[in-house]
């Protein structure tokens, strides 16, 4: 097995493939997996909703072309009234309801105020309940589980439905004579072992630690804060850092701008948006990284973000991106040339990350001799340079320690 695919082993989620009337693919619905490939073992939904959703935004799959289209999203109650999950674009996603959830008046004004922005919801196994009722103007389709119920047994409630306007979808099909009766009665969209079975999608997970992304979510409650407030605390954990470049670039953000520094990719989200991802990260982050290679990576980019500020020709913000991003394929276990394809940092910066190109590259590339302990190298840089350098990074060991003390506390 190549590096590459090696390091794209882990379990991300499952994907079951939705087709239409004449069995092309029209969406997916997405599926947690935890270690099992085969099921979903999972203590709480808020938790496996999230991770799913984190997974998908976040993580690093060679998947991407599949994953942009459509899908569907399993939600509890608790997240539609948490406003967790819309960050998401309305476009690409489906909201599917859970049969199971209590439907109270919060909960149908929730789903009322998201409609109206554009989302699209999914009654997931109808009951055919009176409660559900005053969903139905909010739904864009209905799923019926044709295994349980026999639908032809259920001819009435499907032509209502049908009247309504609502797109229907049979799942848990399991042979052609059902599929085929299915499409007589008038359903749209079909699931089911008979069409395809959840697909695994492996890959490579991104977690920050827990502790940095509530800290995160607790200074976006500051309604003073501003975006240089949360540029620095988001530049003090590296993953974190890649997960707000990674979400620029992901499937179902829909921004894709290339950007410069991590500040910039935190302005093009906002801050509402980025409250809503922190509460995701946070539910479904665990401890990522040693702290040795982390606080050797922070070193780096304050080191590069220092230099760049005395040279006086080299933006900060840029350096000390370059600084964390050369560095992150050794703490996230990723090759670079693919942590590079998740992202969409600009292609001066990528080569300075890549060949040591541009005034950025020669910083990274000096602060990796002083980091190193290549003397020979430093040795052919002018004294008052070299003074420079072993200041700075001197300066940031400090400034790295410091930081790693406050994230483990």
């Amino acid at each position: 097995m190549d590096a590459v695919t090696d390091t794209f082993n882990e379990l991300l989620m499952a994907q079951q493939p939705i087709f239409d009337r004449h069995k092309s693919l029209f969406g997916y619905e997405l599926l947690f997996r935890g270690d099992h490939e085969g099921e979903a073992l999972f203590q709480n939904p808020e938790v496996a909703t999230s991770q799913v959703l984190v997974n998908l935004c976040m993580g690093i799959s060679t998947l991407n072309a599949q994953l942009r289209q459509p899908f569907f999203v399993n939600m509890t109650t608790e997240l539609v009234l948490s406003d967790a999950f819309f960050p998401i674009s309305p476009d690409t996603v489906y909201i599917e309801i859970l049969e199971d959830q209590q439907i109270t008046p919060d909960f149908i004004a929730a789903v009322k105020r998201w409609h109206e922005h554009g989302f699209r919801f999914v009654l997931d196994d109808y009951q055919y309940s009176e409660s559900y009722q005053p969903l139905l103007p909010f739904m864009s389709m209905v799923k019926i589980d044709v295994l349980a119920t026999n639908p032809l047994s259920i001819r009435p409630e499907i032509e209502r439905l049908q009247a309504l306007g609502l797109a229907l979808v049979a799942e848990k099909i399991e042979d052609q004579d059902m599929f085929s009766c299915c499409v007589e009665l008038g359903f749209d969209y079909f699931q089911g072992y008979f069409l395809s079975r959840p697909e695994v999608i492996k890959g490579k997970r991104v977690a920050a630690d827990s502790q940095s992304a509530l800290r995160l979510l607790n200074a976006l409650q500051d309604v003073e804060v501003s975006i240089d407030d949360i540029s620095e605390l988001v530049a003090q954990t590296p993953a974190l850092s890649f997960q707000m470049l990674r979400l620029l670039n992901s499937p179902v953000v829909g921004l894709a701008k290339a950007v410069a520094s991590i500040k910039e990719a935190i302005t093009y989200l906002g801050l509402v948006q980025l409250k809503r991802w922190s509460m995701l990260i946070t539910l479904s982050s665990n401890n990522n990284g040693d702290p040795e290679s982390v606080s050797r990576l922070l070193a780096r980019a304050r080191c590069c973000e220092l230099l760049a500020k005395r040279s006086g020709r080299v933006n900060a913000e840029e350096a000390f991106t370059v600084g964390m991003m050369s560095g992150m394929d050794t703490v996230l276990q990723v090759p670079m040339l693919e942590l590079l394809k998740q992202v969409t940092l600009s292609d001066g910066l990528q080569d300075a990350i890549l060949k040591y190109s541009g005034d950025i590259g020669k910083v990274l590339y000096s602060v990796e001799c002083v980091e190193q302990g290549r003397l020979e190298k430093l040795e052919r840089f002018p004294e008052p340079l070299r003074v420079s350098i072993n200041a700075c990074y001197f300066e940031s060991l400090a400034w790295a320690k410091e930081v790693i003390q406050v994230l483990q506390k």
